[in-house]
């Protein structure tokens, strides 16, 4: 019950409220006060304790968290290391069971693919268990399908923790093909910051290898535009006739 719009309504007023303070990420009622130092943290947040006084904004105090190491913020734990899944989020995702029905297997990929920018090449990992949901494809859970369930579950398991992406160092991105799909990795001195991929349309699964290859660097060049805007990037590829 209640209006519709109201989440939307509740982002929109809070962002007007400390949106403009730079080192502020908001959803909702979270509020992540970031800095590069303790210094600077602490500027941030009397910044915020200013602004929220003057709007007579109160905090509970059981829910505020002081200059904490490591974070968990939307599912999602950070520290100066940088970014790896929240283990209670995992937990979950280890414990699944083979979903019995397609509406089971929708509800089972929404939650592996919360976490799919810790996995290279999702898409392609994902393919036989996408096949499933397809209207003219008859359900039948197969031992393929198992198996891929559990090396989803595995990869997520292991996810390998996501770097912080810092501008002053050089950039790499990774990008390679397969029969069903494009994947790419965009990483700074060797550590993944973020993996990337996409499902090939029918007709792109046509396109002669060589183009395929090609076709996964462009798709890393546009998911990675933010980072690599402007800058010199090196370009990995296996692809040997391609270079």
């Amino acid at each position: 019950m209640g209006i519709s719009c109201a989440p939307e309504i509740f982002q929109e007023r809070n962002q007007e409220n400390v949106g403009d303070i730079q080192g502020v990420l908001i959803y909702f009622d979270d509020l992540l006060i970031t800095g590069n130092s303790i210094k600077e943290h602490d500027e941030i947040l009397a910044k915020v304790v200013q602004r929220t006084k003057f709007l007579n904004i109160k905090f509970n105090k059981n829910k505020v968290q002081f200059r904490v190491p490591e974070v968990k913020y939307l599912d999602h734990v950070s520290n100066v290391a940088g970014m790896r899944p929240d283990p209670e989020r995992v937990k979950a995702i280890v414990e699944l069971k083979e979903p019995k029905n397609k509406l089971e297997l929708q509800r089972v990929l929404g939650m592996l693919n919360y976490l799919r920018r810790f996995v290279p090449h999702f898409s392609t990992k994902t393919a036989a268990l996408r096949e499933l949901l397809e209207q003219k494809v008859e359900w039948q859970w197969l031992g393929l399908h198992s198996q891929t369930f559990k090396e989803l579950k595995n990869l997520i398991c292991n996810a390998p923790v996501l770097g912080i992406f810092d501008s002053n160092k050089p950039i790499t991105l990774q990008a390679d093909s397969s029969k069903d799909g494009l994947g790419c990795c965009l990483l700074q001195n060797g550590q993944p910051i973020a993996f990337s991929s996409r499902s090939l349309t029918n007709s792109e699964k046509n396109y002669a290898q060589i183009e395929k290859e090609f076709l996964s660097i462009l798709f890393a060049i546009n998911k990675f535009h933010y980072y690599i805007y402007d800058r010199e990037v090196e370009v990995l590829t296996d692809h040997k006739p391609l270079v």
